[in-house]
């Protein structure tokens, strides 16, 4: 089914796919009995089975292996071609639920996130599309002790009462650090302020609680004579911890207060059942395996706040290897999660195997909330909870088919776009080599020898060989003379591609997003035209080397206050000074008015702290409307960093017309220059169509707008965001109009959504495909300093949506250099072109490749970061000693 449409800009009439809550509705229909046959299961715990059957009877496995028959009158789902899995098990999601903080005291222990579950939100169904069965739904973090969670199933719209999992046990959430303590707030005069302040919560608390509880022991002893105690609702839940009866979730960034509460559940012998995030956990692996205590994880997420400074990706090997249970969760709010895919990085980063890397989403997230009898594994007497993949979930190359609960289906992949037959599919992963990095020494000519070259401008050159000499590409291909004294790199069985670039971040200008005084990416003001990022960025930026790990060797690094924000500046990641990483190209950076393009999980890009986003508390502003959020720190987003949907963001102006007259002042000075002002003199080479203009735009009418705009005024125009570009192909592949978009592929709170709610669920991961099949060229952008290094793999998953690695290899490298303008200098392995590159040992998107060595300028630049130093010295700390020193 499709929507017709008449643009009004150019009267063509469209026929767009769209999704409504009917189309939502499986066509298969099992009642709890089902034969799942023919596909490749991984169990988890009990090995792969290359070609098996599963046999669900009323919503348990009671068979599993070959050639398992079907009883008379039970469904049967053809799964050959494709992988069955569990059900992931999210251990930490805030789906479901129509509230998420009461946050007015330290401590609301009474209130109970059953109480506000809802079955029919949208994002309970998006959970199921990205292959959840199973989560919990948590109280948020705005307060050191929380309300009581509830373990739950995703069955989409069923009665509520059918959600919660009936004998898992009652948890409840904890929270430690800023969250609680809003030190960073201005407003807040609620204790505690202090992490000192938040020990003493707990401990008070619990205090309070053994009082309680005694007083309540001496009325029952004593024969329950005279008037019993009063009856308190958050001490009685208090009490119930004390006593085994709630397990404790703790939200928790930092190693001292994770190591702070497990002390405290020693000694008021309280359960955890997981520290939640435990960002810092690596740091105190060793503490957390001797006290039994759980990780539940975001996987790579770090510097969205002073305490998130120190995550780093080898988190959960490291913890796996001193033996802590680890699983990984989303925190999410909406959209369709691409947790599979951070279940993978575990491979990448720390080397966990295939099974180990499924039991993160599997087994051990149902271990750490007490279902691991129900589900977690394909068993048999477990739940029928599973999900039939097109490809492996640990591949970029899959996509989650159909997902059962108790047998029953519950999602069911529509192909909207008709993309599936031109979609790239892999059942079986890659071997992870786990080649270590090349250690290249620095020379003036260097021979990469014996890999398959990529120069994207050509088809591949096995066993080719590319000369770098001067910093930049001399010579490419195969059997070509090597220089004599020239320093040859072994790379056989390795790969050689362009350097990527991410067109779209502000890398250097924002390091940790809360902290004001490390952060120049925002001016005040509406219009600004005459900043220029380069001056400002900060070379020793941790951000920079953990991007080249990706394979990000360029960036775009933009300016996001106001409406005109400032000359946006492509760097390469490795350089001594701005002007040594320069690449001597700018962007005028607007925010067009009315495309607010929502946030990433880089808070610089947002106004809102993480203590609400994470929470699940950021909402779109509403032109003229003040935002408050739950802890009442109100404040309004007219001043949106991405351009809001109201005014555009900046002081001073922001509007439509604001804009008009703004260009057309541009326009009317460069053509007859009064007294010199230096705002006018920045916008003349934009002007006069010399430069090149950044659109930052969303929606279909904010793209026809653009477009619009750009032409009355002959702007050099590029469109970034564009999450609608799909909807205007037509016009912007008539205009010739080349666009940067976001590709999918985050796991964490609202990741993945549509722009629009009547959009089909895979929207998002189908934007490359339509673009390409359209003929509209593009790029890709991270909007994200810190997670930059993903780029390549979040490109890689729309490949599993209709778009060809070729083009996505593309969209990473040439076409993105010349859409930057730097087609001549960067984006394909071409004799004279700079000497960028990078050396993988496999498929660049896949998480069991590994990037071994890059070369910026011409130079190799070694493979170290916070990550890899902070991962060896908590290394060394985990083999360096005897568990037993520990207390």
């Amino acid at each position: 089914m499709a929507l017709v449409l008449v643009g009004a800009a150019t009267g063509v009439t469209q026929t767009l796919p769209f999704e409504t809550e009917a189309m939502r509705r499986p066509t298969i229909k099992t009642g709890g009995d089902v034969l799942i046959r023919g596909g490749r299961i991984l169990t988890v715990t009990k090995g792969t089975i290359e070609r098996g059957d599963i046999l669900i009877r009323k919503g348990k496995i009671t068979a599993i292996g070959a050639n398992v028959g079907a009883p008379a009158g039970v469904q049967v789902i053809d799964a050959t071609g494709r992988v069955i899995t569990p059900g992931i098990v999210d251990g930490h999601v805030h789906r479901g639920i129509l509230a998420t903080n009461e946050g007015s005291d330290s401590i609301t222990a009474d209130v109970r996130i059953f109480d506000v579950l809802d079955s029919s939100t949208k994002n309970v169904w998006q959970a199921l599309a990205g292959g959840e069965t199973t989560g919990m739904a948590l109280h948020g973090s705005a307060n050191a002790v929380g309300g009581q969670s509830t373990v739950i199933k995703f069955k989409y719209q069923r009665p509520v009462e059918e959600m919660p999992i009936a004998d898992a046990p009652r948890m409840i959430k904890f929270a430690l650090g800023e969250n609680v303590t809003r030190s960073g707030s201005t407003t807040s005069n609620r204790f505690p302020r202090t992490r000192m302040g938040v020990q003493a919560v707990y401990r008070r608390g619990f205090t309070e609680a053994k009082s309680y509880m005694a007083e309540w022991d001496a009325f029952e002893k004593g024969g329950k004579k005279g008037d019993p105690p009063r009856k308190d609702l958050r001490l009685e839940t208090l009490a119930d911890i004390l006593r085994g009866k709630i397990w404790v979730q703790c939200h928790s960034y930092r190693a001292d207060e994770m190591l702070m509460m497990v002390r405290l559940s020693q000694e008021f012998g309280f359960k955890i059942g997981a520290m939640q995030h435990a960002l810092e956990a690596y740091k105190i692996a060793p503490e957390l395996a001797k006290a039994g205590v759980g990780v539940s994880m975001f996987v790579d997420n770090w510097s969205f706040k002073i305490e998130g400074y120190d995550a780093i990706p080898f988190n959960a090997a490291i913890c796996t290897a001193a033996g802590v249970n680890v699983s990984i969760n989303t925190d999410g709010v909406s959209g369709m999660p691409s947790i599979a895919i951070d279940g993978a990085k575990t491979m990448r980063y720390g080397g966990l195997s295939e099974d180990q890397a499924m039991a993160t989403l599997t087994i051990n997230p149902a271990k750490q909330l007490g279902i691991d009898h129900r589900v977690g594994s394909l068993e048999v007497g477990k739940d029928g909870d599973i999900v039939i993949w097109d490809g492996h979930p640990l591949s970029v190359y899959a996509r989650a088919s159909t997902t059962l609960i108790e047998g029953e289906v519950y999602f069911q992949r529509r192909d909207a776009f008709g993309l599936d037959k031109s979609s790239t599919l892999k059942t079986k992963l890659d071997a992870n080599k786990k080649t270590a990095p090349l250690n290249i020494p620095e020379a003036r000519v260097y021979a990469i020898v014996g890999a398959t070259v990529h120069p994207v401008s050509g088809p591949a050159i096995v066993d080719g060989t590319v000369i770098v000499e001067n910093g930049k590409i001399a010579a490419v291909g195969k059997g070509i003379a090597i220089p004599s004294g020239a320093t040859r790199v072994n790379a056989n069985g390795m790969h050689v591609y362009p350097g990527f670039i991410d067109a779209g971040t502000s890398m250097g200008l924002s390091e940790v997003s809360p902290i004001g005084q490390m952060n120049d990416n925002a001016e005040l003001g509406a219009f600004q035209a005459d900043l220029i990022a380069q001056t400002a960025i900060q070379v020793q930026s941790e951000h920079f080397p953990v991007a080249r790990m990706g394979g990000i060797l360029s960036t775009l690094s933009r300016p996001t206050g106001g409406t005109v924000s400032g000359q946006a500046s492509l760097v390469n990641t490795f350089g001594w000074t701005g002007e040594h990483k320069s690449l001597n190209q700018t962007f005028l950076v607007v925010n067009f008015p009315g495309a607010g393009t929502g946030f990433s999980f880089d808070a610089s890009l947002a106004c809102c702290t993480f203590e609400q986003l994470l929470g699940g508390e950021y909402n779109p502003p509403i032109q003229g409307q003040q935002h408050n959020h739950d802890d009442n720190d109100g404040h309004d987003h007219s001043q949106d960093l991405q351009g809001g949907q109201g005014g555009g963001g900046g002081q001073g102006g922001g509007s439509a017309a604001d804009l008009e007259a703004f260009f057309k002042r541009a326009s009317d000075y460069a053509a007859k220059k009064d007294k010199i002002d230096l705002g006018m003199e920045a916008m003349i080479p934009y002007v006069t169509g010399k430069a090149p203009v950044l659109l930052r735009v969303r929606s279909a009418a904010s793209i026809r707008a653009a477009v619009a705009f750009a032409k009355k005024y002959n702007l050099k125009v590029v469109l970034a965001g564009a999450a609608d570009a799909w909807k205007e192909a037509e016009l912007l592949k008539k205009e010739n109009m080349p666009v940067i978009i976001q590709p999918a592929g985050r796991s964490t709170l609202s990741s993945n959504s549509p722009a629009n709610d009547w959009d089909p669920y895979d929207t998002t991961f189908a934007l490359p495909h339509l673009l390409a099949k359209a003929g509209v060229k593009f790029a890709f952008m991270s909007e994200d300093n810190s997670g930059s290094f993903n780029l390549p793999v979040r490109v890689g998953q729309s490949c599993a949506y209709g778009l060809s690695p070729e083009d996505a290899i593309k969209a990473l490298t040439l076409w993105s250099a010349e859409i930057l303008g730097v087609g001549d200098r960067l984006g394909s392995i071409q004799p004279g072109k700079l000497g960028n590159l990078v050396i993988t040992d496999g498929d660049p998107f896949e998480l069991t490749t590994n990037v071994v060595g890059v070369f910026v300028g011409g130079r190799p630049v070694a493979l170290e970061s916070k990550f890899t130093r902070l991962r060896d010295q908590y290394m060394k700390r985990l083999w360096s000693y005897e568990k037993s020193w520990l207390p």
